[in-house]
């Protein structure tokens, strides 16, 4: 009996998958899950229509790929749990962590957009829960922010002033094209988000004295 010849696999390049996934996120993030089709993906990348099926299985398969965060973004730095760690300092260790974000090449402003679409119109694909990685950062926040207030309850003041702090690092994180065009230079090298970050310390420990005071 003969022997059994190995399936031919499809024709790609050594590069394929790798034109697939970006030609994916660029096509989910400007249409969404449900409305981005394989075929315009495949196309995008220059790739065999069976390309998807053969290096991810199925459409679902490669969003959730395009999807997986680094594990570095979802540990927030542990400096605000220590109890000896100024306002500054704290401060200072949290907008350093999260605005390295800004100029991290993870998929760029398209993977920004991905990101928000599937908070505003969740695909329902994926594990990780968005909400749980966010509260992650903001409940570390809330804690460090009660220790500097000296305060012992979270009530709804505190809550607004730890996401008023987020809001000021996540506007350059989610605009950052927009920002460079009204603002050229502004943060265009690590130096430059180094002088950001310095001064959105001083911002953000303004912000906590102002809260300090109307709570006298």
């Amino acid at each position: 009996m003969a022997s059994r010849q190995p399936m031919e696999q499809p024709a790609e390049t050594a590069d394929a998958r790798t034109r697939i996934l970006q030609a994916a996120l660029e096509v989910f993030a400007s249409k969404g899950y449900a409305q981005a089709s394989t075929r315009e993906i495949c196309q995008r990348a220059g790739a065999n229509v069976a390309g998807i099926h053969y290096y991810f299985g199925d459409k679902a398969s490669l969003y959730k790929e395009l999807m997986q965060i680094p594990e570095h973004m979802v540990r927030p730095p542990e400096i605000l749990d220590e109890t000896d760690t100024s306002l500054e300092a704290g401060l200072q260790a949290w907008y350093s962590h999260v605005m390295t974000f800004v100029l991290e090449t993870y998929g760029g402003s398209h993977m920004r957009l991905l990101f928000l679409r599937e908070q505003v119109d969740p695909s329902g694909l994926l594990d990780v829960d968005r909400v749980g990685i966010i509260g992650l950062y903001h409940e570390q926040l809330v804690r460090f922010l009660k220790r500097h207030l000296g305060i012992e309850e979270t009530d709804s003041a505190l809550n607004q002033l730890a996401i008023t702090l987020v809001g000021m690092a996540m506007m350059f994180y989610v605009e950052r094209a927009a920002i460079r065009q009204l603002t050229p230079g502004l943060m265009e090298s690590e130096a430059d988000l180094e002088a950001v970050v310095e001064r959105m310390v001083c911002h953000a420990i303004a912000a906590v004295e102002a809260e300090r005071k109307q709570r006298e």
